[in-house]
């Protein structure tokens, strides 16, 4: 066999094949439209039915002849009330129904939820602390490896006008500018107290926030001085008469007691001064 011979055989060998996938795949397709024929005559001359039926809770149900779904309901529980009733009335109709007290809710005024907002404010923000080998007979409200700590209680206001004068001539700074105490006059005042057991020994430790205005000078350098500068303020004083190592945690700092002699009271002052909108604490003793 001559090699053009051979040529002609393999193109008539690959024109079959062709010829044969073709038709492979045309009654392939033939036999898939057909059924899918047969599928929707099957599908149109069946019918079904909708109904609103229960599966524990109302459900939509669709059956057709010979295959209808069970309903499944949730228990019903009946109960009966015996206690006395009231009647309501409607128009010219009424009912009767269970009696229930009736009471009357008073919302407190904007300034009495102003106030309690306030003093819940800064009882949270504020805490003794000991160290975590201090011996207390009341459990701490918190307590890591730095210490026991002891939320305080509110015990009121006072609104009695007081100036404090302690630290007239005091040089503090604010922002940059050096500032000179005159005075520290208070309007009013807010108290909160807690007493721990010590080694058997009752302490009171006591911080009191005094509201109002600082008044001073105000030093830009050696030669510009203004005076009769006010500004708000918050003196705050830490007293204990407890000897040993505490402090107080103010807004997240710590201030610690004072040393002193027993039989004494110590008191820690810090002062809050807000300059510009921002708060600058200082620890004044």
């Amino acid at each position: 066999m001559g090699l053009d011979e051979a040529i002609q055989k393999i193109d008539n060998y690959i024109q079959q094949i062709i010829q044969d996938m073709v038709a492979f795949r045309t009654k392939r397709l033939e036999a898939s439209s057909k059924v899918l024929d047969k599928i929707k005559t099957l599908m149109e001359a069946l019918t079904y039915s909708y109904r609103l039926g229960e599966l524990y809770d109302k459900a939509i149900k669709i059956e057709r002849a010979g295959m209808a779904q069970r309903d499944i309901t949730a228990p019903r529980i009946q109960v009966k009330y015996t206690g006395s009733k009231m009647r309501l009335y409607t128009d010219s109709t009424y009912v009767d129904v269970p009696e229930v007290p009736v009471f009357v809710w008073e919302t407190k005024k904007g300034d009495q939820l102003s106030y309690e907002a306030g003093v819940e404010t800064l009882r949270r923000n504020i805490a003794i602390k000991l160290p975590s080998d201090t011996s207390v007979e009341e459990q701490p409200d918190i307590e890591n490896t730095f210490g026991k700590f002891y939320f305080l209680d509110f015990y009121g206001y006072s609104y009695e006008y007081l100036e404090n004068t302690l630290y007239s001539g005091k040089k503090i700074s604010l922002l940059g500018i050096v500032y000179e105490i005159q005075s520290i006059k208070i309007q009013h005042r807010a108290y909160f107290s807690r007493e721990l057991t010590i080694n058997g020994t009752k302490y009171l430790f006591n911080i009191m926030f005094g509201f109002g205005r600082l008044y001073g000078s105000q030093y830009f350098d050696p030669s510009t001085t203004i005076t009769d500068i006010e500004l708000p303020c918050t003196l705050i004083s830490f007293t204990t008469n407890y000897t040993g190592q505490s402090s107080a945690i103010i807004f997240g700092n710590e201030y610690t007691s004072k040393s002193y002699e027993t039989g004494t009271t110590s008191t820690r002052d810090i002062l809050i001064v807000f300059k510009e909108g921002e708060p600058v604490a200082f620890q004044l003793n």
